[in-house]
C-alpha cells in the first residue's frame, strides 16, 4: 500500500505544472498537550488556473480531474468561471490521552492512523467556489502513523507511544467532499482590509461522513485576497486560490472564526465502539479558530490554534491544538 501511494503521488506531480505548493501541519504540541487529534499533515499541490471557455491548454492531470468531475450528475465546466485541479498527501494520527502503556484502553479512544491521497477541482469566480474532492486512503499499521509519531516525539524529547500494536487493524477507504464558499462582506477602513467568509459542504465515505459549516472573519494589511478556510482539517487548499494579481511586498492578517460539524459516521469512533471502547460519538459538535497569517511577495505563513469540543460523551475536555502552513506562489 505505501509503494501504490508513494507511486501515485509521483505520477499526479510529474504531470502537474504546478501553481502553488503548501505544506501544513497539526499537533497538540503547539498547545501543550498529547491526546487524540495529536497530529495532522498535508502536502498540496495546486495546477495551473484555467478558464472553462478554453481547456484545450491545461496538464494532463487537470484534464484527467475535469473528466472526472464531469462524471458527477449536474456538474460541467461552466465557461464563466476560472478553475484549478490539485493533489495532496495526508495523515492523520490520533492517540488515547494515556501513551505510557501498551494495552487497549477501552475507556478512551484507541491509536488509530490515517493516510490518503486526495485529488481535487475547484471552480471559482471573484467571490465564491466549489469544490469537489476524493480520497483514496488506508487505516491501520500501513498509514505509518506510529512510526511518524515516535520519530516526531524523539525530536522534540518525548517518550515512545506505547500502545501503537493495539490501533485500529487495516482498512481501505474512500471519501469524498463537496463544499461551497462565498465571500459575503468585505470592506476597506482607514488602511485595514477586512472580509467575512462563509462556507459549507458534506463529506461522503467509510472514513467520515458528515454535514459541516464555517464562518471566518478577518482583517489586516496587503493580505492575499483568498477563500479563508480553515475547515475541515487538512482540507484547506481553498485558500491558495488567489483572487487578485500576485502578492507584492509585506503583509498580514488576523482571522478569528466558528466551525460546525453534524457527524453521522466516524470510521475511528464507530469501529471503536464495535470493539468494546467507549466511544458514544456526539453528532453535532463545534470547533473556533484563531489565527495569523504573515505575507511576503510569493511566500505565506499561518500559525493557529484551535479548540475543538468533545467528540465522545466520555471525553471530559475539548481538544486544543495548534498548527501552521506554509504556502508557495510560482
Amino acid at each position: 500500500m505505501k509503494y501504490f501511494k508513494s507511486l501515485s503521488l509521483l505520477l499526479i506531480a510529474s504531470s502537474m505544472s504546478a501553481e502553488q505548493f503548501s505544506f501544513q501541519m497539526y499537533n497538540d504540541f503547539f498547545a501543550g498537550s498529547d491526546q487524540h487529534f495529536t497530529n495532522g499533515i498535508a502536502i498540496s499541490w495546486l495546477d495551473d488556473t484555467f478558464s472553462g471557455k478554453d481547456t484545450t491548454h491545461i496538464s494532463a492531470y487537470s484534464n484527467a480531474v475535469v473528466g472526472l468531475v464531469n462524471c458527477i450528475p449536474f456538474k460541467e465546466i461552466q465557461k464563466t468561471k476560472r478553475y484549478n485541479a490539485g493533489a495532496s498527501i495526508s495523515q492523520i494520527i490520533a492517540t488515547p490521552i494515556n501513551t505510557k502503556v501498551n494495552y487497549p484502553q477501552y475507556n478512551d479512544i484507541p491509536y488509530a492512523g490515517y493516510l490518503a491521497v486526495g485529488v481535487y477541482l475547484f471552480e471559482w469566480t471573484s467571490t465564491n467556489f466549489f469544490e469537489s474532492r476524493a480520497e483514496l486512503g488506508v487505516v491501520g499499521k500501513e498509514s505509518g502513523a506510529g512510526l511518524v509519531q515516535n520519530a516526531f516525539h524523539s525530536i522534540i524529547g518525548n517518550d515512545s507511544s506505547k500502545g501503537w500494536k493495539t490501533q485500529l487493524g487495516s482498512k481501505v477507504v474512500i471519501n469524498t467532499l463537496f463544499r461551497h464558499g462565498e465571500i459575503t462582506w468585505q470592506s476597506d477602513f482607514n488602511g485595514f482590509s477586512m472580509d467575512w467568509f462563509n462556507h459549507y459542504g458534506a463529506q461522503i465515505g467509510n472514513f467520515t461522513t458528515d454535514l459541516f459549516s464555517g464562518t471566518m472573519f478577518r482583517i489586516g494589511k496587503n493580505y492575499v485576497k483568498n477563500f479563508n478556510v480553515h475547515y475541515p482539517y487538512l482540507r484547506e487548499e481553498a485558500t491558495l486560490l488567489q483572487l487578485t494579481t500576485k502578492h507584492k511586498g509585506f503583509g498580514w492578517s488576523y482571522s478569528i472564526g466558528l466551525n460546525g460539524e453534524a457527524l453521522i459516521y466516524s470510521h475511528i469512533l464507530d469501529e471503536a465502539k464495535n470493539r468494546g471502547y467507549n466511544t458514544d460519538k456526539k453528532i453535532l459538535n463545534a470547533s473556533v479558530y484563531m489565527g495569523i497569517d504573515i505575507f511576503y511577495d510569493a511566500h505565506k505563513v499561518s500559525y493557529f490554534y484551535q479548540s475543538q469540543s468533545q467528540y465522545t460523551y466520555q471525553q471530559d475536555n475539548p481538544d486544543i491544538f495548534g498548527g501552521f502552513m506554509y504556502s508557495y506562489t510560482f
